[in-house]
């Protein structure tokens, strides 16, 4: 196992797939933070509608994962996976004498790697330039999507579903390159299965307020939608704060739990049953 995980990131740091998008991530970064500070400084909207540019706002925007560089990461990601197979790398590793389970495995770990590697990398660059230029207040405003005031509960709670969410997308995407091994139908699919979950949760969520007949929705959502509560951005109607209940945070833990042991599970029982040519 460890001689491959010693193989994927001697591979990794030599990968053109993870550079250039690497690459393109942190340019992203820093042009759309600029962008923000262009908007704030050549518009005024600092005095009246808050700033864009702050590390607070870029940080929760920046790890989204339907928007900006979020969903090019699983993109990448089954890129990566795939060209495992069509170059030969998995078939070789099995007549090296690895089992299918500990390459499956690896897999995994190589996937969570890539991931959280780039996104750290993306959000890293993005909160500290906009720290930078407009400040990082740990209860100033959230504009975007997220409408609110950010606040040290609301930012713990949304920084372990996020880091569960990418971990989720991760298994999803190992989970489709590995079963068509084919660049063409994984991507489609696991954009569509993101998207579908996140805005979901972003139009249900933000429409329960003025259509109180969506009540049911919402519940169902919180209870199956792995995104509900990074979506759906409640704010209270006292402070304008931010806020994820527990009863949202806990529903949301679990429920990210049980898909990622499903494609986890069935990844695994799927890998080992099938030829590798």
């Amino acid at each position: 196992m460890r001689n491959l995980m010693r193989a994927f990131f001697f591979k990794l740091f030599r990968d053109w797939t993870f550079r250039i998008t690497l690459f393109i991530g942190l340019g992203l970064a820093v042009f759309l933070t600029l962008i923000y500070w262009a908007i704030d400084h050549g518009f005024g909207s600092a005095a009246e509608d808050g700033l864009f540019c702050t590390g607070e706002n870029l940080l929760i925007s920046s790890l989204s994962p339907a928007q900006n560089f979020g969903i090019a990461v699983p993109i990448n990601l089954i890129s990566f996976t795939v060209l495992e197979f069509t170059h030969g790398t998995i078939r070789n590793k099995i007549i090296a004498g690895n089992s299918k389970g500990k390459i499956y495995l690896s897999l995994l770990l190589s996937g969570l790697t890539f991931t959280f590697l780039l996104i750290i990398a993306y959000a890293g660059l993005c909160t500290g330039l906009a720290s930078l230029l407009g400040g990082f207040h740990i209860n100033g405003s959230v504009l975007g999507m997220a409408m609110g005031k950010l606040n040290a509960e609301y930012l713990w709670k949304y920084l372990v579903l996020i880091v569960l969410a990418y971990a989720l997308i991760t298994f999803i995407a190992v989970f489709f390159a590995t079963l068509f091994r084919s660049i063409g139908p994984c991507i489609p699919i696991v954009i569509i299965l993101v998207l579908f979950a996140y805005f979901s949760a972003t139009i249900i969520g933000g429409l329960t307020s003025s259509l109180p007949q969506l009540d049911g929705a919402r519940e169902v959502l919180r209870i199956v939608n792995p995104f509900y509560s990074i979506g759906a951005f409640a704010v209270d109607t006292e402070g304008g704060n931010l806020v994820i209940s527990n009863e949202a945070f806990f529903s949301e833990i679990i429920n990210t739990a049980v898909y990622s042991f499903i494609f986890v599970f069935f990844g695994f029982l799927l890998f080992k049953k099938r030829d590798v040519k």
